[in-house]
């Protein structure tokens, strides 16, 4: 049989196998071994085109849109890391996010201060998504841009600090540019303690050297104060 035949055919039929991939990786109801099972399966095919243009199809399903965008961080592909970067401003809040996280997974540092650029978006959920790639990313440059968003009047809400401001400490930490240490050092002092217990481990992660032996959380909170000072 002509080669060029049967690879015509083989690539026919799994195209003809995306769609049922793509809804069994898409659906809650299966086991999470199912689903990771055809989303593995998607990234190995890979499907090039087809696989972008389900994840741009603004008709499709949610859930498939979002599996098909986290599955080309997964194949990195040119095509697909350009479809990925166009797709951060994309009009869904949830396919923002899922490309924010897919860039991470392809570690597109080169790309890190474009997903930066999410933790102004609209959405908490896209900027908290944001944040995490940013710690997958570990681009010092993109420190500044989490710093900002600390104090960003979007992050409050009535004058409470949101849960999202935690995520941007663990990504200065995840960074470890010792650049962020004055925000650090200030965020030990925060009003919210859950950005307060992330701050003392993002010190640990940037400097190496941790106060918690044998100290309290306050305690803690002034040995880092007085070692800062002492720099």
């Amino acid at each position: 049989m002509n080669s060029l035949f049967v690879l015509l055919v083989a690539s026919a039929t799994a195209q003809a196998d995306l769609p049922e991939l793509l809804q069994k990786a898409s659906d809650a109801e299966l086991a999470q071994a199912d689903r990771m099972q055809a989303f593995e399966e998607l990234v190995e095919q890979g499907y090039g085109d087809t696989l972008i243009a389900m994840a741009d199809d603004q008709d499709l399903d949610a859930r498939q849109r979002w599996v098909a965008i986290r599955a080309l961080g997964r194949i990195n592909s040119p095509p697909a890391v350009e479809a990925l970067v166009r797709l951060l401003g994309d009009e869904v809040s949830g396919m923002r996010a899922a490309a924010a996280a897919a860039l991470a997974d392809a570690r597109q540092k080169e790309h890190a201060e474009k997903v930066a650029g999410l933790l102004e978006d609209p959405a908490v959920i896209v900027r908290g998504a944001a944040a995490d790639a940013l710690a997958q990313l570990q681009e010092p440059r993109t420190v500044p841009y989490l710093e900002r968003a600390l104090d960003d009047p979007s992050n409050f809400y009535r004058g409470e600090s949101l849960w999202v401001r935690r995520h941007y400490v663990v990504a200065l930490g995840s960074i470890g540019d010792k650049a962020s240490l004055p925000s650090l050092i200030r965020c030990l002092h925060d009003a919210d303690s859950d950005v307060v217990d992330a701050t003392l481990a993002a010190l640990e992660a940037v400097t190496g050297r941790s106060w918690a032996d044998g100290r309290s959380h306050s305690e803690q909170v002034a040995a880092w104060t007085r070692w800062y000072a002492n720099q």
